[in-house]
């Protein structure tokens, strides 16, 4: 008997609360509305949302998007750019002289006839992607292996890069240094 009444008793209790759990969203909706009503008359309800009418295709957007993908494409090197520069790297000095290095950028092929031959070992031993890197001028991870166009060398004829205000007031911070360096040596 007690066991009947405890059982329902929970069932009671277990729908006030099931009751209770489903009524939230509504109460909530409730409780939204009365704090919004004061804000309302004070500033107004607000204007409905313009409804949304697309005036294109589906079509156009897939060629737009064909056409974004082309224009952002990045120039990806065939197989043979790849066999040739590691060829050029494996060739002895005078084969290197004579070969044909046609489809290959002017800043990488530059390179190539200036690098090493711990260099051109290290650019031969590494990956497709990692030598394809190397010829478009981006960052490769070859150890040993300089960039394309980041070490540049400057031609001696052209004039320092910084300006000649900035020469003096660098020449002045040096002189400065060395008078505090020198006013703190010991012997």
């Amino acid at each position: 008997m007690i066991l009947r009444m405890a059982a329902a008793i929970a069932r009671f209790f277990g729908r006030i609360g099931k009751d209770a759990w489903n009524s939230l969203p509504a109460a909530g909706k409730w409780l939204d509305d009365i704090i919004r009503w004061p804000f309302s008359l004070v500033f107004g309800g607000g204007a409905p949302l313009p409804a949304y009418e697309p005036n294109f295709r589906r079509a156009d957007v897939v060629d737009e998007f064909k056409r974004a993908r082309q224009a952002a494409a990045i120039e990806v090197l065939g197989r043979d750019i790849v066999a040739t520069v590691r060829k050029f790297c494996t060739a002895s000095e005078a084969d290197r002289a004579t070969m044909d290095l046609r489809g290959i950028d002017a800043g990488a092929m530059a390179l190539l006839f200036t690098m090493g031959k711990d260099e051109l070992r290290a650019l031969s031993r590494a990956s497709d992607p990692a030598i394809r890197k190397f010829c478009l001028g981006k960052p490769h991870g070859v150890y040993g292996v300089p960039v394309v166009g980041v070490h540049q060398p400057i031609p001696a004829n052209d004039s320092s890069p910084r300006p000649s205000s900035d020469r003096r007031r660098w020449k002045e911070q040096a002189e400065l240094h060395e008078a505090v360096e020198n006013q703190f040596k010991v012997g």
